[in-house]
């Protein structure tokens, strides 16, 4: 295998997708037809998550750098006002997020990174106040288990947040939805209080629906979440009827203006409940919800893949953009963001001087690594995982030149699936790909 940068391996690795790497659409935001492509912003940061923890700092570096991407304003405050046409100093936002999974939620410091952006907003001599933000879903319960802190104060400085079941609230039973021919009532949060909302959903696949995205994000936001589970549990097609009802009945109509999925962490497989499986460390950012979807999907096809699970296919998601829906399209014109918050990657000056071999590959248990060194140098040898995390350092020490031969045996528990072998002295370094089978 060809030797392949640190740049092209953050790439490679960022997404989980070894082997593959997304570009930008080649009809340059158009499809075949002539038609408007969507664009969604993907944007990875290679040091947005540190173990189980999120480093803030390079989230919020990943939420500006997007939304000046997706607006094509280059101020932060200007780019969100582009998004909300009409807005006032009293107008309300909502962020609706997805809290089902405590331990896979729509993480506080991530919605934080929305709200810095949207206080950055500029309207007359003021700037959009925090309390002029609601965060929800469907209860106070499961908000709080996530880490988001209740507050329903007047306080211009503390946003707003609790679920539809706080005191006073509850759901609207004057503005009925037909999902499908069955009758859900939203939100008051939804239909009374929000002038503005913006879609912050969750990167996880689903046992039924397959996938939970921005779309399915909106089970939280009805009083009758489990009677919309059709067709063999697959939500199709009430999820596109949902979504399309949000749309045309909730006064004013279209309030929906953006949809953002954290990535940061995710699950693959086994999902939705769980705690997450991956670390993508990135997000996704678009003004249509099926292409959002889309390319969401295509992102968990692509770890699947590579972790040697099936992947899936979530039918609401091209239901949702055919007729009678017509909620958005699966052409999508992708925009690709890397490393935005400027924190310095590691780099090699030259690819490692001399070929590598490693045999078996595939292997289970053991391999072999075989090399030659132009120059005498310290050597380092690890196993590195689709996420860019070291798993196993395999060799460490001075090596001559010449020929060398590294045994490598497994002595720790590894999933099954592709990794890198990294190969590295003092003139630059090798990746090379090998697969661990059980």
């Amino acid at each position: 295998m060809k030797d392949i940068t640190r740049r092209d391996f953050i790439k490679y690795c960022g997404v989980g997708a070894l082997g593959l790497m997304l570009k930008p659409n080649l009809f340059y935001g158009r499809t075949k037809d002539g038609q408007r492509a969507s664009d969604v912003i993907q944007c990875f940061d290679e040091n947005a998550t540190s173990g189980s923890s999120i480093n803030e700092s390079v989230a919020q570096a990943m939420m500006d750098a997007s939304i000046k991407q997706l607006t094509g304003i280059n101020d932060v405050g200007e780019a969100w006002k582009s998004v909300f046409p009409g807005i006032t100093e009293n107008s309300v936002i909502s962020i609706k997020v997805n809290v089902i999974n405590e331990y896979l939620p729509t993480h506080p410091e991530f919605v934080n990174c929305i709200v810095n952006g949207l206080t950055q907003m500029q309207l007359g001599s003021l700037h959009f106040t925090k309390n002029n933000v609601i965060i929800w879903d469907r209860t106070d319960w499961e908000l709080n288990e996530a880490g988001f802190s209740l507050y329903d104060g007047s306080d211009p400085n503390t946003v707003r947040c609790f679920g539809t079941n706080h005191s006073g609230i509850g759901y609207d039973y004057t503005m009925p939805f037909d999902v499908d021919g069955v009758t859900s009532y939203p939100s008051r949060i939804l239909t009374e209080m929000t002038d503005y909302l913006i879609n912050a959903a969750v990167l996880k696949d689903h046992n039924g629906a397959q996938v939970t995205l921005t779309m399915k994000n909106h089970y939280g936001s009805v009083h009758n979440p489990g009677s919309l589970h059709s067709s063999g549990y697959t939500c199709n097609p009430d999820i596109p009827a949902l979504n399309q009802q949000i749309r045309d009945v909730v006064v004013p109509n279209n309030i929906q203006k953006i949809f953002i999925v954290d990535g940061l962490f995710a699950k693959i497989y086994w999902g939705p409940s769980g705690l997450p499986n991956f670390i993508p460390n990135l997000m996704l950012m678009s003004f249509d919800t099926v292409a959002c979807d889309w390319q969401g999907q295509i992102l968990i096809n692509e770890i699947r893949s590579n972790q040697q699970w099936p992947t899936i296919s979530a039918p609401h998601i091209t239901t949702a953009a055919a007729s009678p829906y017509n909620l958005g399209t699966t052409d999508v014109n992708l925009i690709e963001i890397n490393n935005p918050s400027g924190i310095k990657e590691l780099t090699t000056t030259a690819p490692f001087n001399g070929s590598v071999k490693i045999t078996p590959n595939p292997f289970r248990s053991r391999t072999t690594i075989r090399f030659t060194a132009e120059s005498a140098a310290p050597v380092h040898i690890d196993l590195i995982d689709p996420a860019g995390r070291i798993r196993d350092r395999i060799f460490a020490g001075d090596l001559p030149l010449g020929e060398h031969r590294i045994e490598y045996v497994i002595r720790k528990k590894l999933a099954a699936g592709n990794y890198f072998v990294r190969i590295y002295n003092n003139t630059g370094s090798s990746f090379n790909k090998v697969t661990i089978f059980n």
